[in-house]
C-alpha cells in the first residue's frame, strides 16, 4: 500500500508540474501574440493618422485602426478635414513619421491594453498650394508630437485603437533652408 501510494503521489506531482508549465507557456503565448498584434495597429494605424492629417485625403482605412467614436472625436482628425489645419495650405509629398513604444501591456485574458508612445514627425516634405503662394510661409510647419497614452480595444478578435491621451507636446524644430550651391566660375582656356 505504501508503495502505491507513492507511486500516485510520484505521477500526480508530475502532471501537476506539467500542468502548470503548459499553462504558463499558454500564458507567455497569447502575451506575446496580443503584444504583437498591438505594436502593428499601433505603428500601422498612427502613421496612417498622421498621413490623412497631412494630406487630407480620406482614408478608409483608418477603421482597422481606430474605433468609430475615436475617429469622429479626434480633434486633429476633425481639423484636418475642416479647414483649420495648418496644412492645408500645403501640398505634403512625404513625411518621416517615428513612433517609440515605451510601455505596452496586454493580458492575455482581457479586452483591453494600454501603453505609452512617444510620437514624432521629424521631417516633412511639400510645397505651398498654387492658389495660396506668395501668402503662405514656403516652410512647411512643423508636427506638433508627443507623448501619449493609448488605449486599445479587442472586439471581434482585432484590436482598436479607443483612446488616445497627450501626456506632453513635442514640437520639432524648424527647419533651416538649405543655401543652393552658387554656380562656380568657368576656368579660362
Amino acid at each position: 500500500m505504501k508503495y502505491i501510494r507513492r507511486l500516485i503521489w510520484f505521477i500526480a506531482s508530475r502532471l501537476l508540474i506539467f500542468t502548470i508549465a503548459v499553462s504558463i507557456l499558454l500564458c507567455a503565448f497569447y502575451m506575446c501574440m496580443n503584444t504583437a498584434n498591438v505594436y502593428i495597429v499601433l505603428s500601422d494605424g498612427l502613421e496612417k493618422r498622421v498621413e490623412v492629417i497631412l494630406t487630407r485625403e480620406d482614408a478608409p482605412e483608418l477603421n482597422s485602426y481606430f474605433h468609430a467614436d475615436f475617429l469622429s472625436a479626434d480633434p486633429a482628425l476633425t481639423a484636418a478635414f475642416d479647414g483649420s489645419s495648418p496644412y492645408v495650405d500645403y501640398n505634403i509629398t512625404a513625411f518621416e513619421h517615428e513612433l517609440t513604444i515605451e510601455s505596452l501591456w496586454a493580458w492575455p485574458w482581457d479586452d483591453y491594453a494600454t501603453c505609452t508612445v512617444v510620437e514624432r514627425v521629424p521631417s516633412i516634405t511639400g510645397t505651398v498650394i498654387s492658389s495660396r503662394s506668395g501668402e503662405v510661409d514656403p516652410v512647411v510647419p512643423t508636427w506638433q508630437g508627443g507623448r501619449y497614452n493609448i488605449t486599445l480595444m479587442k472586439s471581434g478578435g482585432n484590436w482598436k485603437i479607443v483612446g488616445m491621451q497627450q501626456e506632453s507636446v513635442i514640437i520639432e524644430a524648424t527647419p533651416t533652408p538649405t543655401p543652393s550651391p552658387s554656380p562656380s566660375p568657368t576656368p579660362a582656356a
